[in-house]
């Protein structure tokens, strides 16, 4: 069975009383519409009394209600930013709200969340593909079901505007509209769906000797618990995490598709996909990490001081939700090394202490080691389950006291930690498939599964963050 895919070319077509988006090269598909001023959707297999076309767009981000009003958000233009296994890879440039009704008088609160809006999308980093589920690692696509709809395949963490298209998946699920009425499902609207994924792509097609290949980098933010620096800190209720970031590095060997040439089409096209070289099997690298705050509740309150104040709740308020985001964890990972790279002294240890507290209080019976060397007291510090009872015995926290243990620029003292790390990540492996000859559409054959991540965290999930993920993304890459 085909995979249901999105439409890479929407017409959009406007009247006074609708809006309307039909597929440019599916004709026979049906016109998705949408009522002004009412929002209510529909499916049209005719063509649309008195819409006349205005222009042709990339896709359909969402559909988002502000204080008077609902609007529609188009992607009116996209940039290629290369090609994964044959897929291309989309940057959204540019995005356009469309009303639901025209406003005779403007209003200030109105005018002020549109304009935060436009502001955001214009400065954010949004990616998508039409035939590439990028929400999801190539390990986790190899466990997913090809022939349903690519927003149902999505990583519902990852789908960064699930939010915005809950009116067109509630429609196209048979939700109530609010009217009463209960529609049967509608497969017809889920090439309308497209899920973009928010964060850092790019994508480097070289060659070492005659062997072409394609490097990537892809760092998936989550929508959950978002926000900025100081404003968003900690966990939430339901286990989610600030600043939390899924990072994949990809090596596709064999792939002489990953530049940019020829990205309308063309005979080497199927699907939107573009074959490997000839007479060769693409095979496909992965390695991922994760990043994200420490799993307590804590609060950096902004004053008029340079230095924020630090606030920590009791460890023991944060058990329930430190479980279930650890739950999930290690449910998609595997064993997780949980890296701290706060400062052991100032106003940073208490994070520090709070987070060894947490672990203690959810592993079964703890096994704990302190290294110190002249520059400081507590090199390294680390907390195992000494035995294997529960799901939680898979944590394995490790203390690095990076800010001493690198002062002075000395970036290579980071690798102590890489050391303490290695017998875990040799166990943990990467991800490895081989696309089979002449089978560029279908799953890969999979030669290795990773089966243990690294989850980092500094005070921003910044700076010291960056140099070790780098650091073992190198280590890794040496090794595949």
């Amino acid at each position: 069975m085909a995979p249901v895919l999105p439409y890479r070319d929407i017409n959009l077509l406007v009247s006074p009383l609708h809006y309307a988006f039909r597929s440019a090269s599916s004709t026979s598909a049906p016109t998705l519409v949408v009522e002004r001023p009412s929002g209510e959707l529909r499916l049209d297999n005719v063509s649309v009394q008195g819409a006349k076309r205005v222009s042709s767009i990339a896709g359909i981000l969402g559909i988002i209600k502000l204080k008077l009003d609902k609007y529609i958000i188009i992607i009116t233009k996209a940039r290629p930013m290369g090609r994964l296994r044959g897929h291309m890879v989309y940057n959204v440039v540019s995005t356009e709200f469309l009303p639901l009704r025209e406003r005779p008088l403007h209003d200030p609160d109105e005018d002020t969340y549109l304009s935060l809006l436009k502001q955001f999308l214009q400065n954010s980093p949004i990616h998508f593909s039409y035939s590439l589920d990028i929400t999801n690692s190539f390990q986790r696509q190899s466990n997913s079901d090809p022939s349903a709809p690519l927003w149902k395949r999505a990583d519902d963490r990852f789908f960064w505007n699930r939010f915005i298209q809950t009116d067109l998946i509630d429609f196209r699920s048979g939700l109530s509209d609010g009217t009463g009425i209960r529609y049967g499902q509608l497969s017809d609207v889920d090439p309308y769906i497209l899920p973009v994924m928010y964060g850092m792509l790019r994508i480097t097609p070289t060659k070492v000797k005659s062997t072409p290949f394609t490097f990537a980098l892809i760092t998936r933010r989550s929508r959950h618990r978002g926000g900025t620096r100081y404003f968003s800190r900690g966990i939430d209720e339901h286990g989610n995490v600030s600043n939390y970031n899924e990072t994949e590095q990809i090596i596709i060997l064999n792939d002489s598709a990953g530049g940019l040439p020829g990205f309308a089409g063309g005979s080497g096209m199927q699907n939107g996909q573009l074959r490997s070289a000839v007479g060769k099997d693409l095979h496909v690298l992965s390695f991922v990490q994760t990043r994200g705050s420490v799993p307590v509740y804590w609060s950096e309150i902004n004053n008029l001081f340079y230095i924020p104040r630090l606030l920590i709740r009791s460890v023991d308020t944060a058990i329930s939700a430190a479980r279930q985001h650890f739950s999930e964890q290690i449910r998609i990972y595997g064993e997780n090394y949980l890296v701290n790279l706060v400062n052991h002294k100032g106003r940073e240890e208490k994070v520090k202490k709070a987070y060894e507290q947490l672990v203690r209080t959810l592993i079964t019976a703890s096994s704990e080691s302190t290294e110190s060397d002249p520059l400081s007291s507590e090199k390294l510090h680390t907390v195992d389950s000494s035995i294997r009872k529960q799901e939680m015995d898979r944590l394995h926290y490790v203390y690095f006291d990076f800010h001493n243990e690198t002062k002075g620029l000395k970036w290579h003292r980071a690798e102590l930690l890489l050391n303490r790390l290695t017998d875990g990540l040799m166990r943990g492996q990467y991800f490895s498939g081989v696309e089979s000859l002449g089978d560029p559409s279908g799953p890969l054959d999979i030669r290795l599964l990773q089966s243990s991540v690294v989850r980092t965290n500094c005070m921003d999930c910044l700076d010291r963050t960056n140099v070790v993920q780098s650091m073992l993304g190198r280590w890794t890459a040496t090794r595949q």
